[in-house]
């Protein structure tokens, strides 16, 4: 069986969206006996790195979707495999299932998550688009038409997938509200990457960060008022960027050591020896509660709220608006005691893995009869 998975901007230096796909074809693999695998993908390390076939990044990182019909055609399964990509960038996603439809291609949506927020950059009028409609009163008018389009898109095209999953009860409740409410629930599937892993105790206090670009904290001095604050109480602050460039430079002019690597596993691994772990990235939460370190999150958009209420807790703030103050004292008061994180953490993925797998043997078994 032949399988082309694709629907996300990879090889496009998302640490979070590597260890999606990684996981994707531990599953598959594991799942079905001899199945050849296909990667559309910017970067062509992935085919050494995880022994895949590579595509282009259809409909990313530059490259048109032309030609894309011609290769999923050459495969038995399109699967659109996760991310955000139901809010971030949609009308991708849709163009490329729709695409390997009406190549008679059976289509899937796995592990995909949808955010309260969409994508500023394609749902907001801005510029002077935005200033001659706010000259007639049409800026309200406009991004509704904006929504309501994706929304016929969406009616048109999902029903016509053999299967969809989304990756939290959230994105499945957003989605309905386009209008398509048969969707399933779930995981995402980096919860695969490192979670049966023993959790040891860090050698020393140690705090590991990350502060996206994407939707940057407003408040940066913030940000190093609490580096300063947990480095007073002797705790380690050590970056863990998941853009392994934009992230990374930004950390560095913070004044935060960074790790060395640029993979999933070496951030599951980082994350490991952290006491807790600070993030406005999900997977960067994602990868550091598989390997059992308590999490605390800074909101950009719904997402991190979604991952966070799996375990009973809420975000500290926004990267619009946080009290970073009170932020460095949860820091600290979780490096001094994660026992409650530990009860809820083991709770919350036995309860990720049942739902995980009652959809892992929907979508297998769709795939293979």
């Amino acid at each position: 069986m032949k399988i082309l998975l694709g629907g996300i901007p990879l090889g496009c230096d998302n640490i979070g969206d590597e260890a999606i796909v990684a996981c994707v074809v531990k599953m598959l693999r594991e799942s079905i006996p001899g199945v050849q695998l296909t990667v559309a993908t910017a970067d062509p390390g992935t085919a050494g790195l995880l022994g895949v076939a590579v595509v282009p990044p259809f409909g990313f990182a530059g490259c048109r979707i032309d030609g894309f019909a011609e290769v999923a055609a050459r495969h038995d399964a399109y699967i659109w495999c996760g991310a955000t990509g139901l809010s971030d960038y949609p009308h991708t996603a849709l163009d490329l299932l729709e695409a390997a439809q009406k190549a008679n291609v059976p289509t899937y949506v796995w592990g995909v998550g949808m955010d309260d927020e969409l994508n500023p950059a394609f749902f907001r009028a801005s510029g002077r688009r935005r200033t001659i409609l706010g000259l007639f009163g049409l800026v309200g008018w406009y991004e509704r038409r904006l929504k309501d389009k994706l929304a016929r898109r969406i009616s048109a095209i999902l029903p016509r997938c053999r299967g969809v999953w989304l990756r939290d009860p959230q994105s499945v409740e957003m989605l309905a509200r386009t209008g398509f409410a048969s969707a399933g629930v779930a995981a995402d599937t980096a919860i695969l990457m490192g979670s049966d892993l023993p959790s040891p105790a860090p050698a020393a206090p140690t705090l590991g960060l990350c502060i996206s670009t994407q939707r940057q904290v407003a408040d940066l001095k913030g940000v190093k008022r609490l580096v300063e604050t947990v480095r007073k109480a002797g705790v380690r602050v050590l970056g863990i960027p998941m853009n392994s460039k934009t992230d990374r430079s930004l950390l560095e002019r913070l004044g935060v050591e960074c790790i060395p690597g640029d993979t999933p596993q070496a951030v599951v691994e980082a994350a490991a020896k952290c006491s807790a772990v600070l993030s406005s990235r999900l997977h960067l939460l994602i990868l550091s509660a598989n390997a059992g370190t308590p999490i605390i999150g800074i909101a950009r958009g719904s997402k991190l709220a979604n991952w966070l209420a799996n375990f009973g807790r809420t975000v500290d703030g926004s990267v619009y608006d946080c009290d970073w103050d009170a932020v460095a004292a949860h820091v600290l008061a979780e490096v001094k005691d994660r026992s409650a994180w530990n009860i809820a953490r083991n709770d919350a993925y036995k309860r990720l893995f049942a739902r995980f797998e009652a959809a892992r043997v929907e979508l297998i078994s769709s795939l293979t009869h």
